[in-house]
Order: C-alpha cells, then sequence, then structure tokens
C-alpha cells in the first residue's frame, strides 16, 4: 500500500492503539512507520524493543492457577520522549482531559464469594488441560491455550 500512493495509503483510527502491551506500538509503528524505523535500524523487534526498554523475568502465577512460571516483561523504558516523538509523527494523541467527554460515575463493589463443587472442579479440569498444552504432551490441533481459555 505504501509502495502505491508514497507512504499515504493507511490510515489506523482507534481509541487504544495500545492497551495490553508495548508491542502493540511497535506494530502500530511497523505498519505506519516502516520506513522510519528501517531508517533507525529499529525494523525488528529486538532493536526496537532494547532501544526503548528494559525487560525483567519474575515469577508469576500461572494462568491455569496451579504453580508458577517464569514470565519476561517491560520494567523500564528508555528514550521515551523520542518514542513519543517518533509516534507522534503518525498519531494525533488526544487524552481524556483534553476531550471533556461526559463519563458515568462508578460505583465499585467487591463480593467475595466461594466457588461452588462445579466451579472448583471445571477450574481443575483446565489446569490439567493447560499443564499437558505447556508441557507438549498434547497435539495443539487436539488442544491448545486458546480453545481453553474459551471455555
Amino acid at each position: 500500500m505504501d509502495e502505491l500512493t508514497g507512504g499515504r495509503g493507511v490510515i489506523f483510527a482507534t481509541g487504544t492503539p495500545v492497551s495490553n502491551s508495548m508491542t502493540e506500538l511497535y506494530t502500530m509503528q511497523r505498519y505506519l512507520q516502516y520506513g522510519t524505523l528501517e531508517k533507525m535500524g529499529l525494523i525488528h523487534f529486538d532493536a526496537w524493543a532494547s532501544t526503548f526498554g528494559e525487560t525483567v523475568t519474575a515469577i508469576e502465577l500461572a494462568p491455569e492457577g496451579t504453580g508458577y512460571r517464569a514470565r519476561t516483561r517491560f520494567a523500564k523504558f528508555f528514550n521515551l520522549p523520542e518514542l513519543m516523538a517518533m509516534f507522534k509523527e503518525v498519531a494525533d494523541i488526544k487524552t481524556a482531559d483534553q476531550l471533556h467527554l461526559p463519563v458515568p460515575n462508578a460505583h465499585y463493589e467487591t463480593m467475595a464469594v466461594k466457588p461452588s463443587v462445579y466451579q472448583e472442579e471445571m477450574v481443575e479440569a483446565l489446569s490439567e488441560r493447560a499443564s499437558k498444552v505447556h508441557s507438549g504432551a498434547v497435539d495443539p490441533k487436539e488442544d491448545n491455550m486458546l480453545r481453553i481459555v474459551r471455555c
């Protein structure tokens, strides 16, 4: 598309370009700023990530809830002014306080409820399936984490 339009052929419109992880920002830049990343030597994720962040490996609860596993995540960020300046070349960023949109008042209430026997059995079964998937004991075509979390 960029070759046909001279780099002016794609528009992304989203309210949440980065909602879960910094890799989403890299992906947006790959689509919208490929040439810029290429010129800066940041076309590969590892180069981009080492320029703008530091990863830390920590132990966290496994998704199936039966144990712990090591997870590597961005912990510190470097060169954020440069990253934001580069991203703002293609993004019109507006924050909630700039938009003055009406929002409802939130009411928060925490209620602790014990699981039923059926729920405990279901979580145990899902946990067993997830353990098999993570250990490679099951063919991904037969069962995988996407199928498990969809339950």
